[in-house]
């Protein structure tokens, strides 16, 4: 597994961005992540004429740095509900809900809430668009692992949200 850096043409953002990546690689799912003028692509095939580095290595134990974009919310009588933008909190207690699942805990960790506008065409539609930056602690690698492979959260992830940088 590598992360290819793909750089991005200016202004492009939302779906716009989801068709690119998409189309790169013919519809396969890809965690991606938009870091400003670059994308970061995180995929198993090799991609030739991009740069390319490998995603780390981790261990039980291993406290590192990370950078996690999600959309962030919870079901409520079926539907998915954002937090309040302002509400830290609960923005904390579901990345350390996410962490017990994907085998990791919290050691600090900021957050930033907006809400994202997708113009997807003749649709639009919001997200919740959380910026997470932190110090983690691997408990379990394997899952820690899987997390690094399939990304965090549920909701978001064709356009840009879920990919954990370490």
């Amino acid at each position: 597994m590598h992360d290819y850096l793909l750089p991005k043409p200016p202004g492009t953002t939302g779906y716009a961005l989801h068709r690119l990546v998409a189309g790169l690689l013919d519809g396969a799912p890809c965690l991606f992540a938009d870091k400003g003028d670059h994308l970061v692509l995180r995929a198993d095939r090799p991609f030739d004429g991009l740069a390319a580095r490998p995603v780390r290595e981790v261990a039980t134990g291993d406290i590192l740095a990370f950078s996690l974009r999600a959309c962030v919310g919870a079901k409520v009588r079926g539907r998915h509900r954002y937090f309040p933008t302002q509400d830290w909190r609960a923005r904390h207690e579901w990345l350390g809900r996410q962490g017990e699942l994907h085998g990791f805990s919290l050691i600090t960790v900021h957050c930033s809430a907006s809400i994202a506008r997708i113009d997807k065409g003749e649709k639009m539609f919001t997200v919740d668009d959380t910026q997470f930056d932190g110090v983690l602690k691997v408990t379990d690698a394997a899952r820690f692992e899987a997390a690094l492979r399939t990304g965090i959260g549920n909701k978001g992830k064709a356009f840009g949200f879920g990919l954990l940088l370490v």
